[in-house]
């Protein structure tokens, strides 16, 4: 009995030394070098005082038109000319419009990133009758008719369309709720006059529908 005291205390003793000496030699580690060596498989970041801030490539890349503009979700835009992909998902709020009166309806959408459509619709009792196909006219002389304005990529490398052939179709228009969704198929022509097949569907709720004079 007396010898397996002596065994537990021995094994208690030597753990108690190491430990101390553990200590020891993590004594001259100043706290900067273990806070680095604790977050070198981290992403890169910045303390800000409080708490470490992870910076995200894909966020740098992203940038507000201005400080003085919010991301807002207004709903979805996804069109396809020729082979450029065009998908405005976030919008630069009060910077979007939808106006009408009874024989017009008008859209202008303005992304978070300083992108552009205009969309314009002619028909006569638009408010009753606002439902259904409108072939593409830029001049909107004829009735039922539309036309379609887009200027849209990376800053400095915008590409701008204009619809000069084809056919949308309204499939809500609510002014009381400011939501239009739209399904356009139809030629565009860009800046150098190069004619690509696009289509696609506008799909947006709009923070106020406002009914104009004229």
């Amino acid at each position: 009995m007396k010898n397996f005291t002596l065994l537990i205390g021995g094994i208690f003793l030597f753990f108690s030394c190491t430990n101390e000496e553990s200590k020891e030699q993590n004594s001259g580690v100043s706290n900067e070098e273990v806070l680095n060596t604790a977050t070198d498989s981290l992403p890169d970041g910045e303390w800000n005082g409080e708490y470490m801030k992870i910076k995200d490539d894909e966020e740098s890349k992203i940038q507000r038109k201005s400080q003085g503009s919010d991301f807002f979700s207004m709903g979805k835009i996804d069109l396809l000319i020729g082979g450029d992909s065009i998908n405005f998902n976030l919008f630069e709020r009060k910077k979007n419009s939808l106006t009408f009166t009874n024989q017009s309806l008008s859209a202008f959408i303005k992304s978070a990133f300083n992108e552009d459509i205009h969309l314009r619709f002619k028909k006569n009792d638009m408010l009753v009758n606002h439902k259904g196909k409108y072939k593409s006219d830029p001049s909107l002389k004829s009735n039922e008719s539309f036309s379609m304005y887009i200027k849209a990529g990376e800053k400095g490398k915008e590409k701008e369309y204009n619809l000069v052939s084809g056919e949308a179709k309204i499939i809500v228009f609510s002014p009381r709720l400011g939501n239009l969704e739209v399904k356009i198929n139809g030629i565009f022509v860009d800046k150098e006059g190069n004619k690509k097949r696009g289509s696609g569907m506008v799909n947006m709720e709009f923070e106020g529908a406002v009914m104009t004079a004229m």
